[in-house]
């Protein structure tokens, strides 16, 4: 290769090089002046929809695009409370905004599918609840999960059983947030929650989170039924653990005899949350056992021991203050741990 010949490329890649980098200019430059005049639009847009438009100004609305009209719904219809989100909703609806959600529900992308479907929960009407119910059968578990929330959130949800049925709950989808669900669900039709716990076809791992959603109801017929599925459920059962959250929630003495069987787990996960359902419950009777606990192999568990005696009051201090002095060094330690962490002297 000659010297001309390596000058001719030298000049051929500088050119390319300007041609990129000027190329690069002219795209930022064509980006900012975009971006700045969708924000001028959004700066116009955002009174006309938190005020009583008039027709005239819902026409400008329409006329600004239904993206910008529909992400600027999307960013603030969580930001307004009370009255103004009412009248908020009334406005995007009446600029139609539902459609361009319910468009993008069906067509979008899944991080698109899944905002839209977010969104739509706010609004009531029947079209949004016939495309957050088609959406159900969504292909991505994701925009399932979150029509079926945006349904349970306004108290359109289709009843439980079939949702466990068409998201494959507990057996494809395993989302914590099936007890967010449940409990939404709950809150106007708690008997529908409370026929899965009974039923004889529902996933174990439903059936905890319907106990979880119910366990701040109050209604202490639950009770009896958890214990049930508590003292049937194997040690490492992954729903025994809820269970026994769910009896200390309720903190009702007759679920006893289900802690003191689990207090004796060969598992430590299963030992732990039934120390810690014994301290919520203040159950006395299983002091002993706690205190057996505090010179367990496991740290978590002599941790739960320790603030469950704390929890039984003066006898739980009196053993406490005993390990402390007389106990095993593992005892001596968790006890010792146990009253500086409550300020308690031995």
């Amino acid at each position: 290769m000659s010297l001309i010949d390596l000058w001719t490329i030298s000049l051929l890649l500088s050119a390319l090089a300007l041609l990129i980098i000027t190329g690069l200019i002219v795209a930022r430059v064509i980006t900012g002046r975009r971006q700045r005049e969708v924000q001028a639009q959004r700066g116009k847009l955002l009174p006309l929809l938190l005020g009583s438009a008039s027709d005239e100004e819902l026409a400008e609305l329409r006329r600004s695009g239904p993206d910008i009209l529909g992400s600027l719904v999307t960013e603030l219809i969580e930001l307004v409370r009370g009255d103004e989100r009412a009248q908020f909703v009334a406005t995007a609806t009446r600029a139609g905004v539902t459609c361009t959600l319910r468009r993008q529900l069906a067509s979008g992308s899944t991080q698109a599918r899944a905002v839209a479907a977010e969104v739509l929960g706010n609004f009531p009407d029947e079209l949004c609840t016939a495309a957050l119910e088609e959406a159900l059968d969504d292909r991505d578990s994701r925009v399932r999960l979150t029509s079926a929330l945006a349904l349970a959130s306004s108290d359109r949800s289709p009843p439980p059983q079939l949702l466990v049925q068409r998201l494959g709950l507990g057996i494809h989808e395993h989302s914590l947030l099936t007890v967010t669900l449940l409990s939404e669900i709950s809150r106007q039709r708690p008997d529908e929650v409370r026929a899965l716990i009974d039923g004889d076809d529902v996933p174990a791992a439903v059936k905890a989170a319907a106990i979880e959603a119910l366990s701040s109801s109050g209604d202490y017929s639950l009770v009896g039924v958890i214990c049930r599925l508590t003292l049937a459920a194997g040690d490492l059962s992954p729903e025994l653990p809820r269970y026994l959250r769910a009896l200390g929630a309720f903190q009702h003495p007759a679920a006893l005899p289900a802690i003191r069987l689990h207090l004796a787990s060969s598992t430590w996960w299963v030992r732990a949350a039934a120390a810690e359902a014994a301290g919520r419950i203040g159950l006395a009777e299983a002091n002993l056992e706690l205190s057996q606990l505090l010179d367990d192999n496991d740290w978590w568990v002599r941790f739960r021991a320790g603030e469950a005696l704390t929890r039984l009051g003066e006898p739980g201090r009196t053993l406490l203050a005993e390990a402390s002095r007389c106990g095993t060094e593992r005892a001596r330690d968790a006890a010792r741990l146990t009253l500086a962490e409550q300020a308690l002297t031995a």
